[in-house]
């Protein structure tokens, strides 16, 4: 929420799905927040909130998680709402994803969680188009021009790395890579690109970056169709794109320390999904199609840094998400090697989801380092994220430290593993023994910030990419506590 006369943010909240819709009381100091989105698999989630312009505080109003995709005050009591349905199955019921009702009600100036209940009388309505953020855009192009100020559009940073010679380059939306002086904070170049930059793997000659980027889904004959992915080949000294590489399917980047990587299918849909991986050497002459087994977002996910194998999870044949395994497959040839169960607590027999890690070997020899989460149906529960510390290649526990919020990068050293998570927070463990050494909430002028990649530039500073589009460096001071020291 900003200030309308010179635009200084004066609100800042952090929604746990995406916005798709605000709606401001007619009469009321209130604001209904629509939030919420597919998560590709079988739920339409989201959250109806209830913004307080004056104090700032929200409320959650709807009992169960619901996508909110419109929202209409048709008076001072009435909200006119169009929801998501809640499952896949639900769309043959209702021959569509959206549904409509109204809520009135007397005390919205008194809203408290949850108070929103099933059922809220329901009526099919035909899906329309998603809001186009071009209007928004031209929006705030046009308040901030009418105030003499300058204003860039920019989203997720999803991924960045350093250099030898100290730059940073990051991946983002709407930017396949860009480059920043970690010293002056100015920008060295950019390269736009139609959709997300996603990942980035810079080779070990230091003078070569490989980015994957993807476009977002679109809806088109009566379905979800993802395009496939794009791996560009980028000069890191004249920013240019030296060879793109098109794989048939949407896919996720795994490389190992020697410039060997791989795109793994991403595809989970039955019929669909080749459950193919291509292998190929940082020189180009070697390339080679392996059978892995179909991949889902939330179970196989596993990108270690630094690591000496090419690393990928690998469940059931007939049921891909139970019983994964770390496996290793091996170059040129494509072999594969079972090294260790991903669930280390066998009496527990959870169902885990793989994270992003790191590969080291330090006093207490090789191990990888990784996050990830025990599965529940009611969602994320307090305690089942971690970060786990695992012998390499056997998988034997090492330390475990656990977490009520979803980590979403992580980085080590020597000394120490650095991990951010979705909460805003910025945790440091000792490397040896998982202990707690330091933990900060990331601010920017006072306001959270969402933290979606790390890398380590050099002792005691730090490069992460935020969900609002921002690269900080952070120093850390040598004590305990970290120096709010952010650019």
């Amino acid at each position: 929420m900003y200030e309308s006369a010179d635009l200084t943010c004066l609100r800042h909240i952090t929604t746990r799905w995406p916005t798709n819709v605000i709606a401001c009381h007619p009469t009321l100091p209130l604001a209904a927040i629509g939030t919420g989105s597919y998560d590709g698999g079988w739920f339409y989630e989201g959250e109806l909130l209830l913004l307080d312009l004056t104090t700032g505080t929200t409320v959650s109003l709807l009992a169960d998680p619901r996508e909110v995709r419109q929202l209409v005050w048709r008076d001072s009591q009435t909200l006119d709402l169009v929801l998501a349905i809640p499952c896949d199955e639900d769309e043959e019921r209702f021959g569509t994803t959206s549904l409509a009702c109204s809520i009135r009600r007397d005390d919205w100036d008194r809203a408290a969680a949850g108070m929103l209940r099933m059922p809220y009388g329901e009526a099919p309505v035909p899906d329309r188009p998603r809001t186009e953020p071009a209007v928004a855009v031209t929006i705030i192009e046009r308040l901030c021009q009418e105030r003499g100020l300058r204003w860039v559009n920019r989203r997720g940073v999803w991924a960045v790395d350093s250099l030898s010679d100290g730059r940073i380059v990051a991946a983002l939306e709407g930017v396949r890579l860009e480059c920043w002086s970690s010293t002056s904070g100015e920008s060295l170049w950019r390269l736009p690109v139609d959709g997300a930059g996603c990942q980035v793997k810079v080779l070990p000659e230091g003078r070569t970056a490989l980015v994957l980027t993807q476009t977002p889904p679109r809806f088109e004959g009566g379905g979800w169709t993802l395009d496939p992915s794009v791996v560009a080949e980028v000069d890191l000294d004249d920013a240019e794109v030296r060879t793109i590489h098109e794989p048939a399917f949407s896919a996720v980047l795994v490389s190992r320390a020697d410039g060997w990587w791989a795109l793994r299918d991403t595809e989970y849909r039955t019929g669909a999904a080749t459950g193919e991986i291509i292998l190929q050497s940082s020189d180009g002459v070697n390339t080679t199609t392996v059978k892995l087994g179909r991949y889902d977002l939330f179970n196989h996910f596993f990108d270690i840094r630094y690591a000496p194998d090419l690393l990928f999870l690998q469940g059931q044949e007939d049921k891909p998400w139970q019983d994964k395994w770390v496996v290793s497959v091996d170059v040129p040839g494509g072999s594969m090697r079972r090294l260790f169960p991903l669930e280390w607590d066998e009496p527990r027999g959870g169902h885990l989801f793989g994270g992003c890690g790191a590969y080291l070997d330090d006093r207490a020899g090789p191990a990888l380092v990784h996050t990830g989460a025990v599965h529940d149906g009611a969602g994320l529960l307090p305690g089942n994220a971690f970060v786990v510390r695992r012998a390499y290649p056997t998988g034997e526990l090492q330390w475990v430290f656990t977490a009520d919020h979803q980590a979403t990068a992580l980085d080590v050293d020597g000394d120490f593993v650095y991990v951010t998570f979705n909460s805003g927070e910025l945790v440091l463990l000792r490397a040896e023994d998982g202990a707690m050494h330091a933990r900060h909430e990331l601010r920017v002028n006072g306001h959270r910030v969402v933290p979606l990649s790390l890398v380590r530039l050099g002792p005691g500073r730090l490069a992460i990419g935020t969900l609002d589009g921002r690269v900080l460096v952070c120093s850390l001071a040598a004590s305990p506590e970290l120096a709010n020291d952010q650019e």
